[in-house]
């Protein structure tokens, strides 16, 4: 019988700790794209992707599957379509801090994603009857989530800490998988105030990317 997904009981952290780049390389084009750079990385890393000539994979993360002192190869990277990721593009990566950094934020009230939605433009001509429509990209992402009010809680002076700041939020599920959102954190600190309902706290991420899925390690 088939399991139902459902996120009821996964876990929410953030941290704002990343460290400088450990540098950039030239990737090639294929299902697990490999970034020419020197590194101490080892296999089941994390790392966090920039890119100016490949804005497409700039905001995800990627599981590092596996990792030389001059290579590293970023499963589920794909770069195999040449139209959009040309040959010789330059990859920065960034390490995702280890589980300590991430400060936990509990009693989450509620989580939602918005944008991402394709976004097209029309052609009309005088001399054919019927419009057609081309697509123009993706209007722009963000994340919001409501956290129980606690003014002497780690999750709030995390909050406070990180507001304005880039950001690295993971919702870890029950299974040891978890989803990734890279983006400018925007805090509002002023707890809610309706008689009898719990005080909570709302914030805003500006993603960078499409969230990322990570499977557990193995």
């Amino acid at each position: 019988m088939r399991k139902v997904p459902v996120p009821d009981g996964a876990k929410l952290y953030v941290t704002a700790a990343l460290q400088a780049a450990i540098g950039s390389g030239v990737a090639s084009n294929a299902a697990s794209a490999v970034v020419a750079v020197a590194n101490d990385l080892s296999a089941g890393a994390l790392v966090l992707i920039d890119s100016e000539d490949w804005p497409e994979v700039a905001g995800l993360i990627a599981r590092v599957s596996a990792a030389d002192p001059a290579s590293v190869t970023l499963a589920g990277i794909n770069t195999t379509n040449t139209d959009k990721f040309s040959a010789g593009g330059k990859l920065t990566l960034v390490e995702v801090p280890a589980a300590a950094e991430f400060t936990r934020l509990p009693y989450v009230t509620a989580l939602g994603l918005s944008g991402g939605e394709l976004q097209t433009g029309t052609s009309e001509y005088l001399d054919v009857e019927a419009a057609s429509e081309y697509a123009t990209g993706r209007s722009p992402r963000r994340m919001e989530y409501s956290v129980s009010f606690k003014d002497d809680g780690a999750g709030r002076a995390a909050l406070l800490a990180a507001d304005g700041k880039f950001t690295v939020h993971k919702l870890v599920y029950k299974n040891g998988s978890a989803t990734y959102y890279a983006g400018e954190l925007h805090y509002n600190d002023a707890a809610s105030t309706e008689k009898g309902q719990e005080q909570t706290t709302t914030s805003t991420v500006l993603l960078q990317n499409a969230p990322s899925y990570v499977a557990k390690a193995a």
